[in-house]
């Protein structure tokens, strides 16, 4: 079941990112970390109503944040559409349960979130060494057009959409 995110929940969602920076780390992978994300942005993602949890038997087994936020750096990105958007960021799910399909239902939640308020477009990004996400994404029917610098990493961002 996927629900609208819940003060409640916030120790949960911290907890899967904890381990997921965790596991990012032993891969080299330094697109999380103990600054980003905090619970702080959890709880601002509650307020403005576009965070979501997917729970299995009464447990946050994942979350997602669907909105139309974009950072400044998708200007110059070269997307196939110069259209409304909508985006989902900070996709986490409990290291213990992936495998399963469950990032792909959130996924999807998303994507059923934009066309039901009438935006038949995504953009996503994700940074380049994260091959997992990348691979996930292009399963999902998202398209690489372009990169940008973000976050202040050393490595680019891998921007991504999809038309619905």
């Amino acid at each position: 079941m996927i629900r609208k995110g819940r003060e409640t929940d916030i120790p949960s969602i911290v907890k899967m990112v904890q381990e997921t920076v965790e596991i990012m780390k032993e891969e080299n992978i330094d697109q999380w970390d103990d600054t980003y994300p905090t619970a702080k942005i959890f709880e601002a993602d509650i307020l403005n109503e576009s965070l979501f949890v997917l729970e299995e038997d009464g447990k946050v087994i994942g979350s997602i944040t669907v909105d139309q936020n974009e950072p400044m750096e998708y200007k110059p990105v070269p997307w196939r559409k110069d259209e409304n958007a909508f985006v989902f960021h900070r996709l986490v799910v409990s290291p213990h349960i992936r495998g399963k399909g469950h990032a792909a239902k959130l996924i999807n939640y998303a994507e059923q979130y934009a066309l039901k308020h009438g935006v038949p477009y995504m953009r996503i990004d994700t940074y380049s060494l994260n091959k997992k996400a990348q691979n996930l994404f292009e399963k999902q029917g998202y398209k690489k057009v372009g990169e940008m610098p973000y976050h202040g990493k050393s490595n680019p961002y891998f921007c991504y959409d999809k038309m619905l």
